[in-house]
């Protein structure tokens, strides 16, 4: 093109590289400007799978049976998993004069769609909005909570919802545990709250607060794998911050100046407000989507 051609041109690169530094570590990113539907289909993710100290022998930082992106319709159409300007992105730390690779990262600029699995182990950030009606959580309780519940003006189409996500988490104490993790849930000191037809919650607010996976006697803790579909992506709103990283330290990966926290080795972050869930998927888990026209997983 001559100077006159390329003068009246407009438009953005496809490929576009940005530097930045935080602390000791350099990042370089690159970045795709494309949109890309997927569907995906993969017996078994697993990343990191080496012996860690306090874990289980054997096990990984990430596996997941039966992983999946997108969905199928009964008559065999798709919903494709949506990612925009997907990205990788290297990070360096300058040791003895020379700039040794210290991690790596595959993310998405934003993510919306289905995704599925048996999550055996997660290590990583994975917060869980939960809201919804309150009659699963009467149904839960025992008679005596129940009564003070209704007492307190709490019914079945009252809204409730967690004042913080719930997170990764032991399952048998509701510490937050984000290496390895096999529940999620509402973590240690974590609460409930009412978002409408609250009566006269505000008088027991503070005995509805987790402590060792219960509130009341209400389980508040929950094995990953009974999760078997995610919503990536809320309200036809796609998700942003979505990736998987590999390092071999602590690192801070940033994005529009806001770093989010990571250990060594597999990482997975789904930040929060990427999925949402109700109190009746809470305690009953969620069954998988079909993935597959013909899927052994789905009846």
């Amino acid at each position: 093109m001559t100077d006159e051609e390329l003068g009246v041109q407009t438009g953005q690169a496809f490929f576009q590289i940005d530097r930045d530094t935080s602390g000791a570590v350099d990042f370089t990113k690159f970045t795709f400007g494309m949109d890309i539907d997927i569907s995906m289909n993969s017996d078994l993710v697993e990343l990191g799978r080496y012996d860690r100290s306090g874990e289980t022998p054997g096990s990984s930082d990430i596996r997941i049976n039966d992983f999946a992106l997108g969905s199928v319709n009964n008559d065999g159409t798709l919903n494709p998993f949506h990612i925009t300007d997907p990205f990788f992105e290297l990070a360096f730390e300058d040791v003895n004069g020379k700039e040794e690779l210290v991690g790596i990262r595959l993310g998405f600029g934003s993510a919306l769609g289905k995704l599925s699995g048996n999550i055996e182990s997660l290590t990583g950030n994975l917060q869980v909005e939960v809201k919804g009606r309150a009659e699963p959580i009467r149904d839960a309780a025992g008679w005596f909570v129940r009564g003070l519940l209704g007492f307190a003006g709490i019914g079945d189409n009252t809204i409730m919802e967690s004042v913080n996500p719930a997170v990764l988490l032991n399952p048998s104490t509701g510490a937050p545990d984000p290496i390895r993790a096999t529940g999620i849930g509402l973590a240690n000191g974590n609460s409930l709250r009412c978002v409408s037809g609250c009566g006269a919650l505000s008088g027991v607010t503070q005995y509805l607060t987790a402590s060792n996976c219960a509130i009341l006697g209400i389980s508040t803790c929950f094995q990953l794998k009974n999760f078997r579909t995610l919503d990536v992506g809320k309200d036809n709103s796609p998700a942003t911050g979505m990736f998987l990283s590999f390092q071999t330290r602590n690192i801070s990966w940033i994005d529009n100046g806001v770093g989010t926290p990571t250990v060594p080795g597999a990482f997975m972050n789904i930040p929060n407000g990427g999925i949402s869930v109700d109190f009746d998927d809470s305690f009953n888990g969620i069954e998988r989507i079909r993935t597959k026209f013909l899927d052994p997983y789905y009846d």
